[in-house]
This record gives structure tokens, C-alpha cells and sequence, in this order.
């Protein structure tokens, strides 16, 4: 399970020069670092990438709104949305360096540094949104997810987020009904094993690119499509250069809330209750509104001109069949019987 990541030094002077460039140096701005824990005021930076509107800002909203109520202001939280401090990998890293407080990172961007969060990562694991939360709610996976991680990473977990739907299928060519009518094309992929060969099955060419590069890759045809959430597409206006979107649903990628373990604990006790009591709350908070966005958000794309598919029954499970076709490539990656313990826990 454990993997290595070079944290490079230029990473942890960008991340030290992000910091300055938002009003302050690192230790004068993530002060969450320096508390002695004595009950002093405490202030927590907070990276995130969601943009507003959408249910992962809607929800750190919720995290600072209840942090803030539950100290009586002594701990406040200042957010940089939208990626403007950092993207999710960079987010982790400047956690590890102890740069930045606390940050977001989707489950399949998490796999340079850990296998923790692959289960997520393998199409058509869960059923449906409400599958996905049941598991999370499961206090024994939740602790194993959890226990995974903390072999390769050295964070505090404090809560799960929902971008409110599973990926669908968006492209720029072709209405796509089965996965033959992908063939030829070059689809946007993380570089997660996982959701390598994920499109690979699909029969698209997966090609890495960053993420603040989709957009342009796309526009400049780099990239015919991706496997992608609505949350996602409209935080970075892919609407606007896509055409065609095949409800298929099968990937749902989540995103985590970690914070800096040197952060965590340099706050006392009672503050450390105060911030898992604010992260239940806001878990919380996502599980029940995430997927209530999701109409609004696809009706802001269908505005733009885009073109949903829902596939037939039959078209469908051309759809499940080629995504399943790669568990057996990676059933050997996960702790024996996990992957049953999450089918069951869907029930």
C-alpha cells in the first residue's frame, strides 16, 4: 500500500510564495501551525478548488460557518476557492510541508500518495450516489479507508464531499450511445492507474494533463473528451468547449477535507473536538444538498448547448461491461474482502 512521493523544493517555495502573496507570510497567516493550544485565537487557511455555486464550495462554506459558531470565533477559517491557492496535489503537499492548514483533493488525485482511495477510482463499484454515502456512513469502512491512508500519509482526515453526481462521458465529437462510438478519440485522464485504464477500456487514448490545462486541451483539441462530474465541468467551464454528455455514470470520485497533522495538533484538545464536530457537520450538510445541485448545474450547461444522452438498458450495459472489465487488473491492489465489504454495505 505505501507509497513515495519527492515533495520537490520548488513546490515548497511556491507554496511559501502563494501564502505571502494572500496577505501574510506562512506563519503569519496559518497561525493554525504556532497556537500553543492554550485557547489563543486561531486562524486556518483553507485551499479548496471548487468554484461558487457549486456543492464542495457550498460545503467548506458550511465548515467555517459551524468552525467559527462552535469556537465563539476563537478558530476562523480563511478560504482561497477556485484553485487560487493550489490544486488538489499541490494542496497535499503544501499540507505535508506544513504550508497550508487545510485542503481538498479528489479521491483519484490522491494516488501518487496513497492507494487508499482506489475503491473510488473503479467503475461502476458503487450503484448510485446514495450507495456511495452509505458506505462513507459505515463507521468500520470509513476507519478502514482511513487507517489505509495514515500508512502513507502522515494527515488528518476530517470529512468527505460529494460533488453530487457520478462521472458521465463528455466529448466534443460525437453523441456517444455505446463505447464503440468513443474509437479514435483522446480523452483527458488523471494519472491514477486506475483511470488510466478506465478510459483505455472505453476504447479512447487517455492522456495526462493537468487539470488547469483541461480546459485549453479541449479548446485547442489536445483532448476530444474526459470522464468527468457536472460539479467539476461547470466549476471550470468545460460547457463551453464540449458538446455531448453520456449519462454513464459509474465513476464517483469524491472529495476529502484533510488538514496539516501538524496543524491538528498543535490546537488543544477542545479546539481539535471543535473541528471534527464542524467536519461532521458539514459531511453532513454535503450528503443531503450535493445531489440537489446537480440539475441546476446541468441545466446551466444544457444553456450553453449541450447535449445529454441517457443510454437504453441495453446501451447501458455495453457501458458497465467494459468499465468492470478492469477489476480483475486491480482486485489485487485492495486488503482481502474490502471490495465485498463495500458491495454489502451499499444494501
Amino acid at each position: 500500500m505505501k507509497k513515495r512521493l519527492g515533495l520537490s523544493i520548488m513546490t515548497s517555495i511556491l507554496g511559501l510564495s502563494l501564502l505571502v502573496g494572500c496577505g501574510g507570510s506562512a506563519t503569519q497567516e496559518n497561525t493554525g501551525g504556532t497556537t500553543d493550544g492554550g485557547g489563543e485565537p486561531v486562524n486556518l487557511v483553507l485551499s479548496h478548488t471548487g468554484a461558487p455555486d457549486t456543492p464542495v464550495y457550498d460545503t467548506y462554506e458550511k465548515f467555517k460557518e459551524e468552525l467559527e459558531a462552535i469556537s465563539e470565533g476563537e478558530i476562523t477559517v480563511k478560504i482561497h476557492h477556485s484553485g487560487t491557492l493550489a490544486g488538489d496535489t499541490q494542496g497535499v503537499e503544501m499540507l505535508l510541508n506544513g504550508t497550508l492548514d487545510i485542503a481538498t483533493a479528489a479521491t483519484n488525485n490522491m494516488s501518487p500518495f496513497t492507494d487508499a482511495f482506489q475503491a473510488f477510482d473503479l467503475p461502476y463499484m458503487f450503484k448510485d450516489v446514495d450507495a456511495t454515502h452509505k458506505v462513507l456512513e459505515n463507521e468500520e469502512l470509513a476507519s478502514e479507508f482511513e487507517a489505509m491512508m495514515k500508512e502513507d500519509v502522515d494527515l488528518e482526515l476530517l470529512f468527505y464531499l460529494d460533488p453530487g453526481s457520478q462521472r458521465d462521458v463528455m466529448n466534443s465529437k460525437v453523441l456517444a450511445k455505446v463505447p464503440a462510438d468513443l474509437k479514435g478519440m483522446k480523452f483527458r485522464a488523471a494519472e491514477s492507474p486506475i483511470e488510466l485504464a478506465a478510459n483505455e477500456a472505453l476504447g479512447v487514448t487517455p492522456t495526462p494533463i493537468t487539470w488547469v490545462e483541461v480546459y485549453s486541451a479541449l479548446e485547442q483539441g489536445v483532448v476530444d473528451g474526459l470522464l468527468q462530474q457536472h460539479h467539476w465541468a461547470v466549476t471550470a467551464n468545460l460547457h463551453e468547449v464540449t458538446k455531448y454528455v453520456t449519462e454513464t455514470g459509474g465513476i464517483h470520485a469524491m472529495h476529502i477535507a484533510f488538514m496539516s497533522k501538524k496543524s491538528f495538533d498543535s490546537l488543544s484538545e477542545e479546539q481539535q473536538n471543535m473541528v471534527l464536530e464542524a467536519a461532521q457537520k458539514a459531511q453532513a450538510f454535503n450528503f443531503e444538498n450535493a445531489p440537489l445541485q446537480v440539475e441546476k448545474m446541468k441545466e446551466k450547461m444544457a444553456e450553453e448547448g449541450v447535449e445529454f444522452y441517457t443510454p437504453t438498458p441495453e446501451e447501458m450495459e455495453l457501458w458497465v461491461e467494459a468499465g468492470r472489465s478492469i477489476w480483475p487488473q486491480f482486485e489485487g491492489n485492495f486488503p482481502e474482502g474490502l471490495i465485498d465489504r463495500i458491495q454489502a454495505a451499499q444494501e
